[in-house]
């Protein structure tokens, strides 16, 4: 299977509601996903004026960390004297994937150059009247590697050959001192801040995990014994290798379909608790960007698209503040919640977006209206659904914000932070004005 059959493989089909696709299930370690396209349905009577999407980096090579789990498993299964039967047959002989590890550790694979830049030319196809070919447009991303090549592939499929000269990423360094509150990670100036679902995630591995490794255990003869660590590792492989080698990797057949919900789950308590709605402050930390995000639908003027990449922790925090999650209950750690509408799967994939889209609407429901749309599936904002399509008026969605916003309070005061720097006054923040920051430079795609 090569890369052409990978993207078909991961593609929405209409028989994918019949059958279980464990691709789709695997949290932020799935492939890009379209979960459900009804982003190209407008309702009747509306259209798009403008758009925004913050988009998670494409498929990635795995980080040093995860590399060295690969690794330690390869030397246990070269240390074992084993065989295996069933789905476990081609344990003896697997062996970790990457050719090239110290050049490819953390960047972007070959599918992540696939999305990115099918991602620019489907936002040309779903709003052709936003860009005029051979004009200047822009792109933002995060200061990482893997986010600055993410912006600069889009920026290809975006803009076609002349993008390399008509296009500027706006490359925001989230670290620099004058980027508080002003960039794609506010939390790299968070002195309180704290990524931590241990409790839950440990919870939930201890009563999901020991049955699926007894389990796989009787498969194997010989003096390999398998870690609950170990059987938790296998769908991180199944994802990771199927993006990385355009073949769909023998991992993906070792959790049945149920054990693969469940290892989903804890994918969905991963990013809640540490992240997301029920992470406390940490799930506050892209309240600056929705503040922009607010302000661009607001304003009548300026580009219509605006487009910016980052990472699962700050997709999943936007996510999580934009308010098609406000309400909903935490997550239960002694079993799966099934009436869940939070999942990470459905958030975080790699390449994973969330976009806001400002319709002008005529007829009987004439005004502005907004949607709040998760890798194209549109999510109705709690309490605000009156609109067309589940839609929520500009206006009402304006204050939605910025209750958040003073709610949440200052973002130094929350954080800890000693000094005097300021949060960006209205207007001046770097997806309106990037110009004149110490922390934005540019490169070109």
């Amino acid at each position: 299977m090569h890369l052409l059959s990978l993207i078909l493989l991961i593609a929405p089909l209409a028989a994918a509601a019949e059958k279980f696709e464990a691709l789709h299930h695997l949290g932020g370690n799935s492939p890009e996903i379209d979960n459900l396209g009804t982003a190209d349905s407008i309702p009747a009577g509306c259209t798009v004026t403008k758009a925004i999407y913050i988009s998670r980096h494409g498929s990635r090579y795995p980080d040093p960390g995860a590399w060295k789990e690969w690794q330690a498993l390869y030397t246990k299964l070269n240390s074992a004297s084993f065989t295996a039967r069933g789905a476990l047959s081609f344990l003896p002989t697997w062996s970790p994937v990457l050719q090239h590890p110290s050049q490819d550790l953390a960047q972007l694979s070959l599918t992540g150059y696939t999305e990115l830049a099918t991602l620019g030319a489907l936002l040309r196809f779903r709003y052709p009247d936003f860009y005029t070919p051979n004009t200047p447009f822009s792109v933002f991303a995060n200061a990482v590697q893997r986010t600055t090549d993410s912006a600069r592939l889009f920026a290809r499929g975006y803009g076609g050959p002349n993008a390399t000269s008509l296009g500027t990423v706006h490359v925001v360094n989230a670290s620099h001192p004058g980027a508080l509150a002003d960039s794609l990670a506010p939390s790299d100036l968070c002195e309180n801040y704290s990524d931590d679902s241990a409790t839950a995630t440990a919870a939930w591995d201890a009563r999901y995990l020991p049955p699926i490794t007894a389990r796989l255990q009787r498969l194997i003869r010989g003096d390999l014994n398998l870690t609950d660590a170990e059987t938790a590792l296998m769908p991180y492989l199944c994802g990771f290798e199927t993006q990385i080698t355009g073949h769909r990797s023998p991992w993906c057949k070792v959790f049945t379909d149920h054990e693969i919900t469940q290892y989903e789950y804890r994918q969905d308590l991963r990013y809640w608790y540490g992240t997301g709605p029920g992470s406390g402050l940490a799930g506050t930390m892209m309240l600056p960007v929705l503040a922009q995000v607010s302000e661009i639908l607001e304003n009548g003027q300026g580009r219509n698209l605006t487009v910016a990449f980052t990472h699962d922790g700050q997709i999943n925090q936007l996510a999580s503040v934009a308010g098609v999650f406000d309400g909903h209950r935490n997550l239960t750690t002694d079993r799966i919640m099934q009436d869940r509408t939070y999942r990470a799967s459905r958030i975080v994939p790699m390449r994973g977006t969330v976009a806001w889209e400002k319709m002008s609407c005529t007829g009987k429901d004439k005004g502005e209206f907004v949607r709040v749309l998760l890798n194209d599936a549109v999510y109705p904002v709690t309490g605000c659904r009156g609109g067309p399509g589940g839609s929520c008026p500009l206006e009402e969605y304006k204050r939605i914000v910025e209750r958040k916003v003073v709610k949440a309070g200052e973002f130094n005061e929350r954080c800890g932070n000693e000094g005097n720097s300021t949060e960006p006054k209205d207007g001046e923040g770097f997806l309106l004005k990037p110009g004149g920051k110490a922390w934005v430079s540019t490169v070109a795609p």
